[in-house]
């Protein structure tokens, strides 16, 4: 058999191959391609196996960052998958047929796994899908926090979870939180309402490139951060950010751009692990095959950190190199890092 361990076949052939339908897969180890996709164990085995390499990993950790985003998985010609809808694509400028995905990551400013995942359907499947997404990430909160008792769990998202009532539920439970806030965004900074691109004690002054204050929004006591971006041409821009926790200025700049991790993480999945590679209809086949794939990336992101590779791309032309005893060692190392949890 290709692995002793079969829960993590199906990750080490995706990190191994270079096509990642079931066909080609298959083709690979001489096995049909529904030989393969019979591989693949359910959706929460993969992630519970991912939560325990996590705990196993952190277990010293002092602070650790909950890194939330949402991304699309193209499928645009399909018309029969399962849970699939319309949503906007901002790269291409259109609405595209696509599974849309809500996915946690957990990091400690060096490793960074993936955690779990879910699927948030169009608003002509589920009608109140927004308030799902809050009531999803929530329950996650509780659960980071259980399992990571000793951490102090900083949470981190773009404006999309700028929501008055979960960052409302953020402050009633102490949960500290950075997202980015709009601009024209209406609050109650000494005692007057104003917007927060308005306010002139906010911009950052002389060599300063970030300033915090504390304001009201919708009665949420929250501390917003103005960050001065300078591009390459010398261009000026300043967006903002708003945090439930006191920091300074500069911590919750770094705070935030820690989220840039799960967009790199975005990229290398779909471009080298064949994120959006699964053409299977059954809407539970599709839940497992993302599922492997986030430990996939887990595996190369160890594997990255144990070689001192420099991204997990480089981690996967290595082991797209190994062959023979060579192939072997490196399969044996990646089942002890399923049973031992040591990286």
């Amino acid at each position: 058999m290709f692995l002793k361990n079969t829960l993590i076949a199906y990750p080490v052939l995706l990190i191994t191959s270079i096509k990642k339908s079931f066909e080609a897969l298959g083709k690979m180890i001489k096995r049909t391609g529904k030989t393969v996709s019979r591989w693949l164990k359910p959706a929460c085995e993969y992630y519970e196996t991912l939560l325990q390499l996590s705990i196993k990993k952190f277990a010293k950790s002092k602070e650790l960052i909950l890194i939330i985003d949402e991304t699309l998985i193209r499928k645009i010609y399909s018309q029969l998958m399962e849970g699939s809808g319309r949503f906007y694509d901002t790269q291409l400028f259109r609405k595209i047929t696509a599974y849309k995905l809500i996915v946690a990551m957990l990091t400690d400013g060096c490793y960074a796994f993936p955690l779990t995942a879910t699927f948030l359907f169009s608003n002509e499947l589920v009608p109140n899908a927004k308030e799902s997404k809050f009531e999803w990430i929530k329950k996650l909160i509780l659960i980071v926090q259980k399992n990571f008792p000793q951490a102090r769990l900083i949470i981190t998202a773009d404006g999309a979870f700028a929501n008055k009532n979960f960052l409302r539920w953020c402050v009633q439970n102490k949960i500290a939180i950075e997202v980015r806030m709009r601009s024209n965004c209406v609050v109650l900074y000494k005692e007057k309402t104003i917007r927060i691109r308005d306010i002139k004690n906010l911009e950052p002054k002389g060599r300063q490139m970030a300033r915090t204050i504390a304001v009201v929004w919708h009665g949420i006591p929250l501390l917003i951060t103005a960050q001065r971006r300078i591009d390459k041409r010398g261009n000026e821009t300043i967006v903002f950010q708003a945090a439930t926790f006191e920091a300074k200025p500069m911590r919750h700049v770094q705070i935030y751009r820690t989220r840039w991790t799960i967009e790199k993480m975005f990229r290398t999945v779909k471009q080298h692990l064949g994120l959006q590679e699964c053409s299977a209809r059954k809407m539970e086949t599709q839940e497992s095959h993302i599922a492997s794939v986030f430990l996939a990336y887990a595996l190369l992101h160890c594997n990255q950190r144990q070689q001192n590779l420099p991204t997990p791309e480089a981690a996967l032309r290595d082991a797209k190199r190994k062959k023979g005893k060579f192939l072997d060692r490196y399969l044996d190392r990646l089942n002890q890092l399923i049973d031992s949890g040591y990286v």
